[in-house]
């Protein structure tokens, strides 16, 4: 039987301010659940707008919260009995303690960490500019 698990949560880094929530809440909503997204405190716009957009979109409110804050915020998350499921990008100290914290408490848990931004560069590539 598929079913939500109810309320999840995001925990987004400050590098991909729109993208990496876009990974996350569109398709834990379109699973059935509501879900919490928590944007780094460097750059909490996106996560606002995308919420309002959310909404102008049709999404219902309350179906998708933004919370503020640092690491209250993240344990608030972790320790919630409410919330079922966390979802993480970002650094590997940050993406341990989520990890450890959030699966002590029952909750399932993904933690994409230290990420980094490869390129590759082709034979024929301009090296000089």
């Amino acid at each position: 039987i598929r079913a939500p698990l109810g309320v999840c949560a995001g925990i987004t880094p400050f590098n991909f301010p729109a993208m990496i929530p876009l990974w996350m809440f569109p398709l834990a909503n379109v699973c059935g659940n509501t879900y919490i997204l928590k944007p780094s405190e460097r750059d909490p716009g996106a996560a606002m707008m995308l919420a309002e957009m959310a909404i102008e979109a049709g999404l219902p409110k309350g179906v998708l919260n933004i919370i503020h804050g640092t690491h209250d915020s993240v344990n608030f998350i972790c320790d919630n009995p409410d919330i079922k499921a966390i979802s993480f990008v970002g650094s590997n100290q940050a993406g341990q303690h989520i990890y450890e914290r959030g699966s002590k408490n029952g909750k399932r848990v993904q933690a994409n960490m230290a990420a980094k931004n490869h390129g590759v560069i082709l034979p024929d590539a301009n090296k000089e500019n």
